[in-house]
């Protein structure tokens, strides 16, 4: 198992009374802000990437298919997005494109801010993907592996 999947079966295979210990992960983000548009793509696709190989490791030991996370791909004129779900949550992961810049964002579930915000990096992801499912209140069960 990889490391990401370690770090769900260990909250999947939790005992009731550590639940209420465990807190759910912020990913480390920071403001919006405008970059090259070559650039911006680039990290959105990095996310994505990761995002999208993350899931399915998430879902190897979820097991239960009503317990899966979704992703799912935008396709609009002017903007790469995509969404991860889980169990009525969801956060949106989106890199918008004009005059040959990229502004970054990131909203959902649990990610409120008053200002634009954006994941730091890819490496943010496996943090992004631990709140969606710490935050659900993921039922306990046999973990697959």
């Amino acid at each position: 198992m990889t490391p990401f999947m370690l770090r769900v079966a260990e909250y999947v295979g939790a005992d009731e009374d550590e639940i209420d210990h465990i807190v759910a992960p912020m990913p480390a983000t920071r403001i919006s802000q405008k970059i090259a548009a070559s650039h911006g793509a680039d990290k959105q696709v990095a996310i994505r990437s990761l995002a999208e190989q993350l899931v399915c490791e998430a879902n190897a030991v979820l097991g239960h298919a009503s317990d899966h996370l979704t992703l799912t791909d935008e396709t609009l004129p002017d903007e790469l997005a995509f969404e991860v779900g889980f169990r009525g949550r969801a956060a949106r992961v989106s890199t918008t494109f004009a005059d040959g810049t990229a502004y970054g964002r990131l909203v959902g579930d649990g990610f409120e801010s008053e200002l634009p915000q954006e994941l730091n990096s890819a490496d943010d992801v496996p943090d992004l993907l631990m709140r969606l499912i710490i935050e659900s209140g993921t039922p306990h069960h046999t973990v697959n592996g």
